[in-house]
C-alpha cells in the first residue's frame, strides 16, 4: 500500500508538467548567467564530460585550461557544452546545450580572440590554468521540464 501511494504521489507531481522548448533569446540569457558548465568531446574513441568553469560571450563559451589536460584535445574537435539548472524538490528544471566547434585562442592575435581573453573566467582549479579556448556554436537549443509557465518565458 505505502509504495502504491509513494507512486501515486509522483504521478501526481508529474501530471501536470511539460516539456518544451526554449527560445534562442532564453538560451543565451541562461548560458549568461551561469559560471559553470559540463564540456564533452571524443579523444582517442572515448568520450569525456568534464566540468569546466566558463564565461558566455553570446552563444561562444570561453574557458580556461591548463596544459595537456583533456579539454586541451577540444581544438578543431566537435564537441558539445551543458549548462542547467533543476529543482529537484518541484521536479523541474531547464537545460540549454552548445553543439559546436573547440578552439585554442591562447596565442592567437585577432581581435575577438584577444577580447575573449580579456572575458573574466572564474577558474575554481588550481592556478595554471593559461589555455584558453572557445567553442563556436553551430546550434544551441534548450528546453525546460517544469509546470506550465507563462508564454513569455517559454519563447
Amino acid at each position: 500500500m505505502a509504495a502504491d501511494s509513494g507512486a501515486t504521489h509522483d504521478r501526481a507531481m508529474t501530471s501536470g508538467s511539460v516539456l518544451e522548448p526554449l527560445s534562442q533569446d532564453l538560451c543565451e540569457t541562461l548560458l549568461s548567467s551561469g559560471t559553470t558548465g559540463r564540456l564533452a568531446v571524443v579523444v582517442d574513441g572515448e568520450p569525456h564530460i568534464v566540468p569546466v568553469n566558463y564565461v558566455a560571450d553570446g552563444t561562444t563559451i570561453v574557458f580556461r585550461t591548463a596544459p595537456g589536460t583533456v579539454l586541451t584535445e577540444t581544438s578543431l574537435r566537435r564537441v558539445a557544452f551543458e549548462v542547467d539548472g533543476i529543482d529537484e524538490r518541484h521536479r523541474s528544471g531547464w537545460s540549454v546545450t552548445v553543439h559546436g566547434y573547440g578552439r585554442d585562442i591562447s596565442e592567437t592575435i585577432d581581435p575577438e580572440s584577444q577580447r575573449l581573453r580579456d572575458l573574466h573566467v572564474d577558474c575554481w582549479a588550481p592556478e595554471g590554468r593559461d589555455r584558453w579556448f572557445k567553442v563556436v556554436a553551430d546550434t544551441v537549443t534548450g528546453r525546460y521540464l517544469g509546470p506550465p509557465r507563462r508564454r513569455e518565458h517559454a519563447q
